[in-house]
């Protein structure tokens, strides 16, 4: 025996690969869970840098808000204040007016001249407008005639869509537009307006904020400032480091300055797109992290961790090799596999002595039973060739003994069984010729030569029958009555295999010889059914159509006993089934009666007959041929001769039950009328 095909060598071999793959599924899992866990780790101290540092970045930059808001309320009180004196000045200009003190024209021009003489000073400046938003009066007189409807706020709103959707009445509302000063340039401008309608008035009072914006950005430089203190002293891993960058890619702060440049213009090698957009991107998900590769970091593979500070649309993270932060598992698991081998070689070794004592008695029997197996056991009369085999339930009380005994017991009922599947064998041969010997019997006696009757042109017949097993239960069969009269019939018995096979036969016998008495097919099924049924002990019934057809005027007369309803071919080729029934099926009660059924055809029309077995196939998903897909393909046909008809109907079962069984008999008759030629 080989040593690589012996039962010790296997069990070896199984308890090896065992511990093997125990200890490999080991590793993995806890290289896995370790290094899931180290990532896990990094990601919350992750987490809790990025915290600290949008907690500093979000104080700085609330103080910076505080300071602007804080401008912004001041400059809100002096533009509302300017407004109500101006406000005040046309009231009382006003009341002078109705005193008749002063005339209504030199009163206007008295606001605006005061407007114009107002100057330009770091409280702001004041102007009045007309209705369309057109510079009355201002200080600056080449500003007067000028439109700031269309003017927009920090909200896109235009000057004209703040005016006209304001409440009625001289409530002062305020905005913030830009408008080009004295210096040519576009400078930001909070702007107070208040409504007089009574002169049709827009009174207005701006002060420029853009030194607000600029201590803002100083305000932002100096949160900058701060961060790149700030990172030079986190410490994440060997390598990691942090960084922040503003909504454009420009890089705003980073622990080493030399990779400001070269970060901002790195590609992740495994998307291909920058790097910047990836981390971007990375901040919509819930984690907020990405594994990326750039050649800055020799393209290992990185873990970043980036969050979105909206209010000024910085993105701050930090970032850190994938391989420092599992080297902690790497080490853990080198260890973990050095213990696991020293521990797999002793284990091998034990396990090699107990199964080489455990496979000596089983050597032994092998042997043993190679002798048994080339024993005769049709000739060879000795109970067992061997003592040693005998004693082998004896010597072990354990699975080697009840092994042993198993053997003895097997070669007793090999013997008898080999010879039982002999004189078996013999029956089944006898029983299979007998059954081809009843098929062939059976389709002897069921018309085949085509075209049946020569001498008649006016009728073209062809048939077909298929059985499901060596004999069936489907019935076909055609024969004159008289010399212009042919009687045809076509049925299915309700069983398979040879008792179907005798009751086709005894139908087929009965039928024929009703018809002889040349009686109407109603008549013919009713005596039929009267026999069948009168000694039926298995119950077993018939489906026919039998008719006669008349070549002389193409009448066919027939009655339907509970069978497929027959397909009538038109000679243009359209098709249709004939439903109507003469009574049920045959051969269940004696005294059923039946009518006869006609219809006529013309010259070029068939009269198309067939089993449920062909309807009812089946291919590999259970789906049925069935009776639409029937009529579809006897109209694809067209008016063909009956054999085309009849091979084409068989050939697209075939296509369509592909490598299903056959379920049921299959029987067609086709009968097509040519008419008197």
């Amino acid at each position: 025996m080989g040593m690589f095909v012996s039962l010790k060598t296997k069990i070896i071999l199984l308890i090896t690969s065992i511990m093997i793959i125990t200890a490999a599924v080991t590793l993995y899992f806890t290289n896995k869970d370790i290094s899931t866990a180290m990532l896990e780790q990094q990601n919350t101290l992750s987490k809790n840098v990025l915290y600290l540092i949008n907690l500093n970045i979000k104080g700085s930059y609330d103080s910076l808000v505080f300071n602007k808001l804080k401008s912004i309320t001041r400059y809100k009180h002096i533009l509302k204040t300017r407004t109500n004196f101006v406000l005040n000045m046309i009231e009382q200009q006003n009341q002078y007016i109705k005193n008749k003190e002063i005339s209504y024209v030199n009163a206007k021009q008295s606001i605006m001249d005061w407007i114009a003489h107002s100057g330009d000073d770091k409280l702001g400046q004041l102007f009045i407008t007309d209705t369309n938003l057109s510079i009355v009066t201002h200080p600056d007189a080449s500003r007067i005639g000028d439109n700031i409807g269309m003017f927009r706020d920090m909200k896109s709103k235009t000057i004209t869509e703040i005016i006209n959707g304001s409440q009625p009445g001289t409530k002062p509302m305020i905005t913030v537009f830009s408008w080009i000063g004295k210096n040519g340039n576009l400078s930001k401008n909070l702007v107070c307006f208040r409504k007089y309608k009574k002169w049709n008035w827009i009174i207005g009072s701006l002060i420029n904020i853009d030194d607000i914006e600029t201590e803002a950005q100083q305000g932002q430089t100096e949160i900058i400032e701060i961060l790149k203190e700030t990172f030079a002293d986190i410490k994440i891993a060997e390598t990691g480091f942090a960084f922040l960058f503003d909504h454009s890619g420009k890089t705003l702060a980073i622990t080493d300055e030399t990779l400001a440049e070269i970060f901002v213009n790195s590609k992740n090698t495994l998307t291909g797109t920058p790097l910047i957009k990836d981390m971007m991107a990375a901040t919509e998900d819930a984690n907020g992290h990405l594994f990326y590769q750039s050649p800055i970091f020799k393209d290992q593979q990185m873990i970043a961790y980036v969050d979105h500070f909206k209010p000024l649309n910085w993105y701050v993270g930090v970032t850190v090799p994938v391989s420092e932060i599992k080297a902690p598992a790497k080490k853990i698991i080198t260890r973990q596999t050095t213990v696991i081998g020293i521990v797999l070689i002793c284990g091998i070794l034990v396990t090699a002595g107990l199964v080489t004592r455990i496979s000596r008695p089983l050597d032994m029997l092998s042997d043993h039973v190679k002798a048994f197996s080339s024993i005769d056991f049709i000739h060879d009369e000795q109970p067992e060739h061997d003592a040693a085999i005998k004693a082998l339930p004896e010597k072990y009380n354990d699975e080697v003994g009840r092994l042993a005994e198993s053997f003895i017991f097997m070669k007793t009922q090999l013997k008898e069984n080999i010879r039982q599947l002999i004189d078996t064998t013999a029956v089944k041969e006898r029983i299979e010729g007998e059954l081809n010997t009843a098929k062939e019997i059976q389709l002897g006696i069921l018309p085949k030569t085509f075209p049946p009757f020569p001498d008649h042109k006016q009728i073209d017949i062809y048939a077909a029958l298929n059985p499901a097993k060596e004999v069936g239960g489907d019935l076909y069969d055609y024969y004159f009555i008289d010399e212009n009269k042919l009687c045809f019939t076509i049925g299915d018995v309700s069983d398979k295999g040879v008792p179907a096979a005798l009751m086709m036969v005894i139908t087929k016998t009965l039928i024929k010889t009703s018809a002889s008495k040349k009686i109407s097919p109603a008549r013919i099924m009713m005596e039929v059914n009267k026999a069948i049924s009168s000694d039926n002990p298995r119950t077993m019934f018939v489906t026919l159509v039998i008719g006669i057809l008349d070549l002389d005027t193409g009448l066919i007369t027939y009655s339907n006993g509970g069978h497929n309803p027959p397909v009538l071919i038109g000679n243009n080729g359209e098709a249709r089934y004939i439903k109507q029934i003469s009574g049920p099926v045959v051969g269940v009660m004696d005294d059923m009666q039946y009518k006869d059924l006609s219809l006529k055809l013309e010259p070029g029309e068939a009269f198309f007959m067939y089993t449920d077995g062909v309807t009812e196939a089946r291919n590999m998903d259970q789906n049925f041929y069935s009776d639409q897909r029937l009529l579809e393909r006897i109209m694809e046909i067209g008016p063909a001769e009956s054999e085309s008809t009849i091979h084409a109907i068989l050939s697209d079962i075939k296509d369509f039950v592909g490598k299903a069984p056959q379920y049921d008999d299959i029987a067609m008759l086709n009968i097509k009328y040519k008419g008197n030629t």
